[in-house]
């Protein structure tokens, strides 16, 4: 019950234990509600088995809410976004640590399920990482996968019998060839920013402009002033999984 009230006030705003004031001053609404040193003792008691336990729980909730109306179309692709982003520290809590900005604090990698009726998205998994965790671990990468894969219903999962296919999309952190290699094996797609270099700079300068094709919207549509041109054989990709294709855009 703790836990539940701490996933509502986070939800709700609360950066830190203290925001569960926001649910003890509604008792009407919330009914009793632990407080802070209450809490935070049973923060306190998880452990990493608790962890996954606690995934299997929000795996279950999202089966039922899923069943219930609140599903993706599951008739088309679904997109995985890996992103990691730097949270703040003001103190010396467990594991916070200098960040690559230059703060102080975590650096957590996150998987969304895109989705446009969900604002953000919709959240399946994550991982607590120290401030001075890299930006491009493919371990990471490959454990928060694995996390986001088990978080769906099992309709919803690789290789299932009349089910989406599914896409891990992410910035050039996420271009690794050990994630791509990973994505391939567990059946998932995958579009990631490339790593721009000397030679990946070359193959775009070399683009004949009658090759440029206009860049096309998610409804059809051609986008304005936005172009795009593929360049994989002109660049070494024999590191990649077979079949990977490079394309690059351009656009005012």
């Amino acid at each position: 019950q703790v836990l539940s009230d701490l996933a509502v006030s986070i939800a709700d705003g609360a950066t830190s234990i203290s925001g569960l004031r926001a649910l003890r001053d509604q008792p009407g609404l919330f009914g009793p509600v632990a407080s802070t040193p209450t809490a935070w003792r049973a923060l306190d008691k998880v452990s990493e088995g608790h962890l996954s336990l606690l995934r299997a729980g929000r795996a279950q909730a999202r089966v039922a809410a899923w069943a219930a109306g609140a599903a993706p179309d599951l008739s088309t692709e679904l997109v995985l976004d890996f992103d990691a982003t730097v949270v703040i520290a003001h103190s010396e809590k467990q594991d916070a640590a200098p960040t690559w900005k230059h703060t102080y604090g975590f650096h957590p990698l996150y998987c969304f399920l895109d989705r446009p009726d969900v604002s953000s998205g919709e959240a399946l998994a994550g991982l607590l990482r120290p401030g001075n965790a890299g930006s491009n671990t493919a371990a990471d990468h490959i454990a928060v996968l694995d996390m986001a894969i088990e978080s769906l219903p099992p309709e919803a999962r690789p290789g299932a019998e009349g089910g989406p296919r599914l896409l891990a999309r992410a910035d050039s952190a996420g271009a690794t060839h050990a994630f791509a290699a990973a994505c391939r094996q567990k059946g998932v797609g995958f579009s990631f920013g490339f790593p721009t270099n000397e030679d990946v700079r070359l193959a775009i300068c070399l683009v004949p402009e009658d090759i440029w094709e206009p860049a096309i919207e998610a409804d059809g549509s051609e986008r304005d002033g936005a172009y795009l041109a593929e360049r994989t054989r002109m660049l070494d990709l024999s590191a990649w999984p077979a079949g990977s294709r490079v394309i690059c855009r351009r656009e005012r």
